[in-house]
């Protein structure tokens, strides 16, 4: 499995890299959108052939291909247990490895041309759409260390153009990936209009613009309409299920079941709930901004709107079976772009070059 060779950068056609991944947290205890992301870009990688083990505070999930060596927190403050993650990646030696690709906390690491470090978004955007001003502070401070992370040595990527223009020294966008391979359409759909929503309520996800919506608009036109929320924030009412965690594949069977996947984000980096709902052929409506708009085209793929017209354009769809079908077939289209192998090539292609590929 090792490189070939004398020295660290040396590696023949066919054998596999030696990749060292650093994530905070893994799905196994925190399924949130960079540790979902470490995870499937991992397993797609060990599929290629490579060698990966991955650093992290969590455990191992379920099925995992790849090694994970699981750190200990010595943290007891909440601002100790924040920067913790950053204090233990700086402490690990890379040299057995041919590459060491940073899923955040880098910033106390030493630069190298085996680093790769990929930003999920930005901190700053985090910070201009944070809901409360403890939050906006907390976000620009770790909006100071990603700048810190962009000077050192290293081969820096982000996922959108939105990441680029608030970190303008990222050169290379490589957005999220969906294993295609799992979220996939299914074989019906619920005999009432449906709509599945993920994120909080109170946070830029704005999940409570969901609720008004739903039940302001969706509710008096659909008096059957069922709407499905997945978040940490409990909620209810009228037609209303909720739901704190669901595991990946009751995941995609909500996606399958829906009819209508709904998104009232201001800000999203990347928007990988949309691409997986277009994966399972359920048309997405959102509200417009950076993520959304750079997958969706209004009325091709997907639905835009403004968080005033997420009523009326949930209606739209969920009366209108001719355009869910057209956008659910647009949407099958644009997901295979974003298919969690093709990315998993595009990252092999950086780690070959670090690695001295002939």
């Amino acid at each position: 499995m090792a490189a070939s060779g004398t020295g660290p950068f040396c590696w023949r056609k066919g054998a596999a890299i030696r990749i060292a991944f650093f994530s905070k947290q893994l799905p196994s205890d925190a399924p949130n959108g960079v540790s979902v992301q470490a995870h499937r870009l991992a397993q797609a990688l060990r599929a290629l052939g490579h060698a990966v083990t991955c650093f992290s505070f969590s455990p191992a999930p379920a099925q995992a291909r790849y090694e994970v060596r699981v750190l200990d927190s010595r943290a007891w403050s909440r601002i100790g247990r924040k920067l913790e993650p950053g204090r233990r990646f700086a402490s690990i030696d890379t040299g057995p490895f041919d590459v060491a690709h940073y899923h955040g906390d880098d910033y106390l690491c030493p630069g190298s041309r085996r680093r790769v470090r990929t930003f999920y978004g930005s901190a700053l955007d985090e910070a201009l759409h944070a809901g409360r001003p403890g939050r906006a502070l907390y976000q620009t401070l770790f909006y100071c260390l990603e700048w810190v992370s962009c000077l050192r040595k290293g081969t820096l990527a982000g996922i959108s153009t939105a990441t680029q223009r608030a970190l303008p020294r990222v050169r290379t966008i490589i957005p999220c990936g969906v294993p295609l391979d799992r979220f996939t359409p299914g074989s019906s759909k619920t005999p009432h209009p449906s709509v599945i929503f993920m994120g909080d309520l109170h946070s830029r996800k704005r999940g409570n613009e969901v609720l008004k919506a739903f039940a302001h608009a969706v509710r008096p036109r659909f008096a059957d309409a069922r709407l499905t929320v997945i978040g940490p924030e409990r909620c209810g009412g009228p037609g209303i299920d909720w739901k704190c965690r669901v595991d990946e594949q009751e995941l995609i069977e909500e996606y399958r079941r829906a009819w209508v996947c709904c998104s009232a984000s201001s800000y999203e980096g990347f928007g990988v709930p949309m691409i997986e709902a277009m994966a399972c052929a359920t048309p997405v409506v959102s509200a417009m901004n950076e993520g959304s708009g750079a997958i969706i085209c209004n009325g091709v793929n997907g639905l835009l709107c403004t968080p005033r017209d997420l009523g009326p354009a949930l209606c739209a769809a969920l009366g209108d079976a001719p355009l869910r079908a057209r956008l659910a077939e647009a949407g099958l289209q644009t997901a295979r772009a974003y298919d969690v192998n093709t990315i998993a090539r595009r990252y092999e292609e950086i780690y070959q070059t670090i690695a001295g590929r002939p």
